[in-house]
């Protein structure tokens, strides 16, 4: 299929697509010229069956990029804020360190899941949505997305405390000091 024809026929689809997903015209446009550019890469490669289908994977995958980032810098623009708040008191190296080592881990633990629970994950935790937003939006059933749900949290309690040193762990139902 010719590049030109295909980007002719998909582009605004998958720009409206993308922005569903980021709120974000502009930021929808780059991620589908991303598209684009990452199918031609790849079709030199490799015979590619469903170029549409292909260009709306690429185009999720970018926009949920996007979000994670997005998602990392607020957080340290919080973080920012609150220093300031307290009187302008900074995060040490070493605790500027700890958070990008924290980010790692957590982005490493949500790549484990499997795509459509991560994509599940994703879309409640860092998009915020519902759970009957996220089942309209990926086309699954509301219960299929809870399940998803309770598999990704319950991966995540499993595998975050591995990576906490051990002085810090807490021990399930160990009894508080309240």
């Amino acid at each position: 299929m010719n590049i030109e024809k295909l980007y002719q026929n998909h582009q605004h689809e998958l720009i409206d697509f993308s922005a569903r997903i980021v709120s974000n015209r502009e930021v929808a446009e780059d991620i589908t010229q991303e598209s684009f550019i990452i199918f031609f890469r790849e079709k030199k490669q490799q015979h590619i069956e469903n170029p549409r289908g292909f260009l709306y994977q690429v185009a999720k995958n970018l926009a949920f990029d996007h979000l994670k980032h997005n998602k990392v810098i607020n957080n340290y623009m919080q973080t920012q804020q609150l220093s300031s708040d307290y009187g302008g008191l900074s995060p040490s190296v070493e605790q500027l360190i700890a958070d990008g080592q924290y980010v790692e881990m957590i982005k490493q633990v949500i790549d484990e899941l499997p795509p459509r629970c991560r994509e599940t994950f994703l879309l409640n935790k860092f998009h915020e949505m519902n759970y009957a937003e996220i089942a309209k939006f990926t086309g699954i059933s509301e219960s299929g997305v809870e399940k998803h749900m309770m598999k990704g949290l319950r991966h995540c309690r499993k595998k975050i405390p591995e990576f906490l040193p051990k002085k810090s762990r807490v021990r399930p139902y160990q009894a508080s000091a309240v």
